[in-house]
């Protein structure tokens, strides 16, 4: 499954945040209109106020009990009454500056000042009182803070269940649609959206027909090609194996340089004929055939395939001799590929020997290990320990660098021997030389 963490971490904290700016939004409220509504109020308050009863007695006009006081001023700020406490010259400032009402709060107290008329002994009133909101502004504080926390971990809460966690299944869903785009595992999303999710999921589903369509072709047109190199494989064996019978007749009856350029040409009419077939065999190597699908008895083969390269041997001064036991040796291979992969270690060894030489193919079986053994050697100039190395990991498949002609039915052979099931290995040998060793399982041909 595919997530997408920085996607959820955006959107967790994006609501959170949204959360915290709307709580300090209103505790920033309650701050700006909590003073203005206490002076609505006070206003209100002093609305009430006997102005006649102050200015016929000032100088007892007026009270304080406690934390409460109430006292009457002219616009100097000075009062006639001997127990009024002296006004604070700020908010004396301020109210005659604003012409209005001065609050000044302090955690235990509320002083209000107002201008209560134009002129006279009662023009200024002061009043004070005991801070009664304090503790019940803190109360309503903490109740707002924990609404707020309450609210946040309610609306991220929310939010994931309602809004990221669909989302990031469909993302989930559509990643992992994505991985199987173009094979047969592919599930097309149901469509129940017409958000970008749900085109990107429309175009996955094109995406995988377009690439059935592609493949469907393609393998039309590799067994297109297929049936067409057999086409031309067979066609071309007939006049091939004319040439090979004329030129080895020339090279037998006639001499000198006559004799020479036969031979030549009999050694390209083999190599033709064997890239020809090299090329068959590829093809259906790319197109994945079952090496495995048939059986072959391997002494009869390399009995045939020791008379076909005599013949070329002898007009090249090389000997080929086959040692093969007396029973059969049935192996898991398709005829046609295992008769190509032997050839081509056999026509490696002749083409790249030097007369007078020699090439020896020893076909064994270990019948306590149910295992064959085909060793084909020479006695020709080998090979270097480089590209000796590089053999043992070369495949036909997927070597981008691979050789033509004989370097392609090395190659051929070995991806056989893998699919088969079969050992290869190549080994250097004293003074000259080289052998190939082919080992796999033996079968019972009459085992159903």
């Amino acid at each position: 499954m595919t997530s997408s963490p920085p996607l959820l971490r955006r959107l967790l904290l994006g609501t959170a945040l949204a959360c915290v700016v709307v709580g300090m939004l209103v505790i920033i409220g309650l701050r700006i209109v909590t003073p203005i509504v206490q002076t609505a109020a006070l206003e209100h308050q002093l609305s009430g106020i006997d102005h006649d009863a102050c200015t016929a007695a000032p100088e007892s006009w007026g009270w304080k009990s406690g934390d409460m006081s109430f006292f009457a001023y002219d616009r100097a700020g000075r009062s006639r009454n001997p127990n009024a406490p002296p006004i604070e010259p700020t908010l004396l400032q301020k109210v005659v500056a604003q012409q209005g009402v001065a609050v000044e709060m302090s955690p235990n107290r509320i002083l209000s000042v107002a201008l209560h008329a134009p002129d006279g002994p009662c023009a200024i009133l002061r009043l004070t009182s005991k801070n009664l909101n304090a503790p019940i502004s803190l109360h309503i504080r903490g109740v707002l803070a924990s609404a707020i926390i309450v609210g946040m971990i309610l609306t991220v809460l929310g939010t994931f269940l309602l809004v990221v966690r669909p989302l990031q299944k469909r993302i989930e869903e559509v990643a992992d649609a994505a991985k199987d785009v173009g094979s047969d595992a592919f599930t097309p999303q149901q469509l129940q959206n017409t958000d970008a999710l749900a085109h990107i999921a429309q175009m996955l589903t094109q995406s995988h027909h377009r690439l059935q369509e592609a493949h469907q072709a393609l393998e039309a047109r590799n067994k297109a090609l297929e049936h067409h190199l057999a086409g031309v494989a067979h066609d071309l064996r007939t006049p091939l194996a004319s040439m090979h019978l004329a030129l080895e007749a020339l090279a037998t009856q006639s001499q000198g340089s006559m004799r020479e350029e036969a031979q030549r040409a009999l050694a390209d009419v083999v190599f033709l004929s064997s890239m020809v077939e090299n090329l068959h065999q590829a093809a259906r190597l790319r197109h994945e055939v079952d090496v495995t699908s048939g059986s072959v008895e391997l002494t009869s083969l390399v009995r045939r395939l020791e008379q076909r390269f005599a013949i070329v041997g002898r007009h090249a001064g090389i000997e080929v001799a086959a040692n093969t036991p007396e029973q059969e040796v049935w192996v898991a291979c398709t005829p046609a590929l295992a008769e190509r992969a032997v050839a081509n270690l056999i026509q490696n060894a002749v083409e790249h020997n030097r007369k007078p030489g020699h090439v020896a193919i020893t076909l064994s079986q270990q019948d306590t290990q149910g295992r064959f053994t085909l060793v084909v050697a020479d006695d020709g100039p080998g090979m270097p320990q480089d590209t000796l190395a590089s053999l043992q990991h070369a495949t036909f498949l997927h070597d981008e660098a691979r050789p033509r002609g004989p370097g392609m039915g090395t190659l051929i052979t070995q991806e056989v021997a893998q699919r088969a099931g079969w050992s290869i290995h190549y080994a250097p040998l004293e003074p000259t030389g080289l052998e190939v060793r082919l080992e796999g399982p033996l079968i019972d041909p009459k085992a159903p």
